[in-house]
């Protein structure tokens, strides 16, 4: 991927878009962790998808002692793609980045992403390792991701080999393109497919976020219903956007389809949790697993 823009006094070295809706307990935080990036030079561009909560008043708050954020407001709730899609014309940055509002960026989040991205001129994208955290924000565990490309390419038939909040992206792509607008919130899946066609994908190998579980989040109250919706998208974009998926990477989703119809949610739940988290915290041991993941797909 080849990326010919140059950066101008008051051009925003990256963009953030962070789309909102009933995020008012974790808002602050969420927008704190931007303002205290060791990278200074970005816009933050957030758009209020109709809250009822108080979080369009947080935003305009945060706003007042700031300059470099931007606010957009949906009269009415339109979900998270269309606020995405909304907004995305509006970014100005050589990158553009997410993040969501009740996630936290580490301080070196965006620097570590530009010095990764400029020293790999034919990643597109890129993620990087995070900590997973409670809605009281406790670490509680460590989540894991491929961090060369050929291993991101093998495994994203089956994984989302980057977090999507701490997605970036060379701007010049990123704005060519838009959300997809599906049932479900897979949207990630066929956006992170379209990048590829544009380059590889990568992870810094350094922590740089921190995800929130949520408790009462779909994802953990049913994952049998969003594996097999994120499946028909998964599909759909393997085929539309010529994905060459190799054999162990087709026998393991057929082998995940198998054992997600059979299990039920409660044991699903603990399954993944195994399978994709190390709650020791330990990042040589999340590396291994790492490892022997992306050797499996090989």
């Amino acid at each position: 991927m080849k990326a010919n823009n140059k950066i101008t006094a008051k051009q925003p070295l990256v963009s953030i878009l962070m789309p909102v809706f009933n995020a008012g307990s974790f808002l602050e935080e969420a927008i704190q962790s931007i303002r205290t990036q060791t990278l200074r030079n970005w816009e933050l561009l957030i758009i209020d998808d109709g809250s009822t909560d108080d979080s369009y008043k947080i935003m305009k708050t945060q706003a007042t002692f700031d300059t470099r954020i931007k606010l957009f407001r949906n009269k009415s709730n339109q979900g998270l793609v269309k606020s995405l899609n909304k907004i995305i014309p509006f970014t100005r940055g050589i990158f553009v980045a997410r993040m969501d509002a009740d996630d936290v960026s580490l301080p070196r989040r965006l620097q570590k992403q530009v010095t990764y991205l400029r020293r790999h001129p034919d990643v597109v994208a890129c993620g990087g390792q995070e900590l997973i955290i409670d809605e009281t924000g406790i670490n509680i565990a460590y989540k894991y991701f491929p961090t060369e490309p050929d291993a991101c390419y093998r495994m994203i038939a089956n994984f989302m080999v980057i977090q999507p909040p701490l997605l970036m992206a060379w701007g010049n792509v990123f704005r060519s393109l838009r959300y997809d607008n599906h049932i479900f919130k897979n949207d990630d899946i066929s956006m992170h497919f379209k990048l590829l066609r544009f380059g590889s994908f990568g992870n810094v190998d350094e922590i740089l976020f921190k995800y929130r579980k949520r408790i009462n989040s779909i994802t953990h109250n049913n994952p049998k219903k969003v594996f097999f919706l994120a499946l028909a998208v998964r599909l759909n974009a393997i085929q539309k956007h010529q994905y060459k998926i190799n054999l162990n990477s087709a026998l393991t989703l057929i082998a995940e389809t198998v054992i997600v119809g059979i299990l039920p949610n409660e044991l699903l739940i603990k399954l993944f949790e195994i399978i994709r988290y190390t709650t020791k915290l330990d990042l040589h041991i999340a590396k291994r697993i790492n490892l022997g993941l992306s050797r499996a797909f090989t």
